[in-house]
């Protein structure tokens, strides 16, 4: 489940020889990782694919993202991102092979301006021996372009809510989440082994002065063993990223996750504000 998160976050970066790489070394916990990006580069208005595939060496239930990023998007923001993001899960990923496909899923068409992301993510245990390392150098294309605008000073730290919007019916009907400390604790019992599932996302995220929605569905087909049947924990944070410029955004909507015959796993609702300025220079 970690490991699909960590592809997850890749859904706006990709993969593949030029876009994206491996960076790791041969001790790594993920031994020959292989991670592709159909098309590569992505095409304007057209779907994408993620598969990402290796062998893991020992199973690994806690993790650390760090993260040394630069970041365009929306040909407004241009921000730095560094720190790391701790991750717990349980029961962890399992020792053997571990495969993941994300897609084909189509671009959203109404993102103004395109999307850069250069830099490395490196995974590492709780022991900070190194699982992977991703080397991303990427463009996305978006919908059209906007005037770059160099940004103020900025203030201030996030402040993220997420709750429930599951039902009874739903495969984790138990399921909980909370936020607290900046730390966000998912728990609950999952009633079948899943391997193939999808996100729906349906968000509306607004960065300065501009408003994007973010409706798709992101298709997912994993290996055997890597979402169980029985009970789960997922632990994220508290998270040390820092953003430079902290640039004002919000993100508020729906997460919901289907499995293969389209039944819901669970919700989760999302209203995070960063608290920054809207202040902008030409």
């Amino acid at each position: 489940m970690a490991m699909k998160l960590l592809v997850l976050a890749l859904i706006v970066s990709g993969a593949v020889s030029q876009s994206v790489k491996s960076c790791g070394g041969p001790n790594d916990h993920l031994k020959n990782p292989v991670i592709k990006l159909t098309p590569d580069p992505p095409v304007k208005g057209g779907t994408l694919t993620i598969q990402a595939s290796g062998t893991l060496d020992e199973a690994i239930g806690d993790f650390n993202t760090n993260m040394d990023l630069k970041v365009k998007a929306l040909g407004v923001v241009s921000v730095s991102v560094s720190g790391g993001l701790p991750l717990s899960i349980s029961p962890a990923a399992v020792q053997g092979p571990f495969s993941l496909t994300v897609g084909p899923f189509a671009l959203p068409t109404s993102v103004p301006g395109s999307l850069d992301l250069t830099g490395q993510i490196k995974i590492v245990n709780s022991k900070n021996e190194a699982v992977m390392c991703i080397e991303l150098d990427l463009n996305v294309p978006g919908s059209e372009d906007v005037e770059p605008l160099a940004l103020a000073k900025l203030e201030a730290p996030a402040v993220s809510t997420v709750s429930s919007c599951g039902k009874a019916t739903d495969h984790i009907p138990d399921f909980k989440v909370g936020s607290s400390g900046g730390v966000i604790t998912m728990t609950g019992t999952l009633d079948e082994a899943v391997t193939k599932m999808s996100i729906d996302l349906d968000v509306s995220l607004k960065v300065l002065f501009i408003t994007v929605p973010l409706k798709m569905t992101l298709p997912l087909t994993t290996s055997a063993g890597l979402i169980n049947k029985g009970a789960i924990k997922m632990i994220a944070g508290p998270s040390t990223v820092a953003i430079s410029p902290n640039v004002k955004a919000t993100m508020k909507g729906t997460m919901k996750m289907n499995d293969g015959n389209s039944e819901e796993i669970a919700c989760v609702n999302v209203d995070t504000v960063v608290s920054g300025t809207n202040d902008v220079v030409v």
